[in-house]
């Protein structure tokens, strides 16, 4: 095995394949401990990580780049944080907080992946990933059943009876919203009964970054609905702005459970920020061609 500037620790809500996770060596939680009620079960979590980061140390791996999604959408970038600062004395763990989630979060990985293959300096790693979670977006529909949905579907000071009047509407209408999530922040961009506006909405958002920012690279998720696939992608076949589509990625049970079987997601960042640092981007071709799972 060689010898690398560093080693690589994730979860599987980042989305990628696991062919990427294995060529990097990845260290992956696979199975991230739930208490009772279903939720992510987090002095559980930071524990895991802890031996995680030792374990790896032990190994002679004292660099150590910790990649999660942002904590407005799960809980594992928070733990990994506080069992970073556990394991001060043992190895030098940089959390990355990809500021988004899903495959958003597999394309910081991804290109971090690159800079391990390359044999990059460790600061100069953790510095390209962090710039890219600063520019790299999720923009999903989740089911109107979903718990990101219900989490979501009104204002934080609404009171009981302002809650179950929207919970019954969005219900009895079949509503459904479109959300950013991006530098930390989820935000609600709108809301509809029909898929494909939200979807048509979904290719205008990405197109005034496009008009802003340049040429756009991206990557699209499904959760099993091929309907809704095709809606996605049907709006986004368009000369109305320059993109590259990466491949198509199956959400992993951590993040479907978060967006709903039926939900559909497009992360993409500027294609300056995706390529920065990393030569030409013939060398990831494979990227596009064996994503789709």
């Amino acid at each position: 095995m060689l010898e690398r500037n560093f080693t690589i620790v994730c979860d599987r809500g980042c989305d990628l394949p696991p062919v990427y996770l294995e060529r990097a060596q990845a260290t992956v939680l696979d199975d991230v401990p739930h208490d009772v009620t279903g939720h992510v079960d987090e002095v559980a979590l930071t524990q895991r990580l802890v031996r995680t980061y030792r374990a790896l140390a032990a190994e002679g791996h004292r660099r150590i780049v910790s990649v999660h999604s942002t904590s407005s959408f799960s809980p594992e970038v928070s733990c990994a944080q506080e069992a970073a600062a556990a394991c001060a004395g043992v190895a030098d763990v940089r959390v990355v907080d990809s500021g988004s989630a899903s495959v958003a979060t597999g394309m910081v990985l991804f290109r971090l992946m690159c800079h391990w293959a390359d044999d990059v300096p460790f600061d100069q790693a953790v510095e390209a990933a962090r710039a890219l979670s600063s520019n790299v977006r999720l923009l999903v529909v989740p089911t109107t059943s979903a718990r990101f949905a219900r989490r979501r579907s009104r204002k934080p000071r609404a009171g009981l009876l302002g809650r179950a009047t929207s919970s019954l509407r969005i219900r009895i209408s079949g509503e459904r919203g479109l959300y950013l999530v991006s530098r930390g922040e989820i935000t609600q961009l709108a809301r509809s009964s029909e898929l494909a506006d939200l979807t048509g909405r979904l290719a205008h958002a990405m197109s005034a970054v496009s008009a802003s920012e340049g040429p756009l690279v991206y990557s699209t998720v499904e959760t099993g609905d091929a309907r809704a696939l095709r809606a996605l992608l049907k709006p986004l076949d368009t000369n109305e702005f320059e993109a590259r589509h990466l491949g198509t990625v199956s959400a992993s049970p951590q993040v479907e459970k978060i967006v709903g079987s039926g939900a559909v997601a497009v992360a993409f960042a500027p294609a300056g920020a995706y390529w920065r640092g990393t030569g030409a981007p013939v060398a990831s071709e494979g990227h596009s061609e064996d994503s789709t799972s």
